[in-house]
């Protein structure tokens, strides 16, 4: 199993090509590639349509899967503006590669029998898959797709990302073999001698004592511990510290305690959700996601010192103990970069510094990856994928 990652800048998709494509052919044997997955730059717009076309020459027979992003990591370098290709090309000569294109309403619904999703996908549970789903967020939700992969394929691992830098319904472009879709998502199934470790850091630290959800309707809470949120969130802003009050009214979230047995919450027991804002007359909270009555919640907020020292925390321990991964896939959210960490290329040159393998990915709208084993799209986080053989 071998990787390269590669990225071609300019006004040109063709030139960009031509660029990343020289790059993969320095030190990457003369062996063909079995797999190509290519993030490109939603300005290039119709031009997209030509994508497979265009990588033909370069990559051969390899199985292509690719979206359209607002921002561009790969080849050593995180380009947020600059339009581009972003190309992590690999040989997995042990590895059964196969890519499906998903529309919303042929997808199961929650409640459906495994057996339909096995179906769906033309692959066996025994498979042990693990899956990248590239999606379109106003066609395709992401998140109820990949809950449903969990439930048909318990033990597998599902990561990847929301297209971004296209905004409007039918203007996203999936890429999948020679077709090119503009709605719904491409999901490739990996497995054989592979397979996807990923590393989640969700970039909030936890402020306030965790509560209870006294009172609530969908995604609105009417009471926490009893008492109106605008309360607690008053009480809140009197213990923090200056510079937490500056970025509370941009940078504040909600954290929900994922179900399981324990004697007490912390950080990374939360999935962590934006707060929408308060209702005016009666105080209560809107949030980015439907709660229930005696769930658990804690106010975070996002700052780029704690962004990074979770982000390099999580991969340090992913990588201790074991043999480096082969290549890495990083989904990254757009308010990350730049306007978190104040300059470029922070993410992935936070995995360089513990180790030095391909890397390529992009600025995404969405990631999607799973916590304590259930799959889910979060915001403002950082997503790799640890490509690996199986065995060795």
């Amino acid at each position: 199993m071998a990787f390269a990652s590669a990225i071609g800048l300019g006004a040109r998709l063709d030139s960009a090509i031509a660029e990343a494509a020289e790059q993969l052919g320095t030190g990457t044997g003369d062996s063909p590639f079995d797999l190509a997955i290519a993030f490109v730059s939603a300005a290039y717009g119709s031009a997209i349509e030509k994508l497979p076309l265009l990588l033909r020459p370069h990559l051969g027979d390899a199985l292509l899967v690719g979206c359209n992003a607002g921002g561009l990591i790969g080849g050593g370098s995180e380009e947020e503006e600059e339009p581009g290709i972003a190309l992590l090309c690999g040989r997995l000569p042990d590895a059964l590669l196969t890519c499906r294109h998903l529309e919303q309403a042929a997808l199961p619904p929650l409640t459906a029998s495994r057996e339909q999703w096995w179906e769906l996908l033309d692959l066996a549970p025994e498979s042990e898959a693990s899956f990248l789903l590239l999606a379109d967020p106003a066609t395709l939700d992401a998140e109820s797709c990949s809950r449903g992969l969990d439930r048909a394929f318990p033990g597998s691992t599902v990561i990847g990302g929301l297209t971004s830098g296209a905004l409007e319904p039918g203007a996203s472009r999936l890429v999948g073999g020679e077709k090119v879709h503009r709605t719904g998502a491409m999901l490739l199934a990996m497995s054989g001698n592979v397979t996807i470790d990923p590393v989640l850091a969700q970039g909030c630290r936890p402020v306030g004592d965790p509560l209870f959800v006294t009172a609530c309707d969908g995604n609105l809470i009417v009471e926490l511990d009893g008492r109106r949120p605008r309360e607690i969130l008053t009480a809140l802003f009197a213990t923090l510290d200056e510079a937490d009050r500056e970025r509370f009214s941009d940078a504040l979230c909600i954290g929900l305690a994922l179900p399981g047995p324990r004697q007490a919450v912390g950080a990374g027991d939360f999935l962590i959700r934006n707060v929408l804002g308060l209702d005016p007359d009666s105080g209560a909270l809107w949030i980015g996601s439907r709660v229930q009555t005696n769930a658990i919640v804690q106010f975070h907020l996002r700052d780029g010192r704690s962004a990074s020292d979770e982000l390099e925390e999580r991969l340090a321990l992913s990588l201790s103990g074991v043999a480096p991964p082969s290549a890495a896939l990083l989904f990254a959210c757009v308010g990350r970069g730049r306007q978190m960490f104040g300059v470029s290329g922070h993410d992935s040159g936070t995995l360089r510094r513990l180790v030095d393998i391909p890397v390529a990915g992009m600025f995404s709208a969405g990631e999607i990856a799973p916590v304590q084993g259930a799959t889910f799209v979060h915001g403002y986080s950082s997503v790799f994928g640890f490509i690996r053989p199986r065995t060795t």
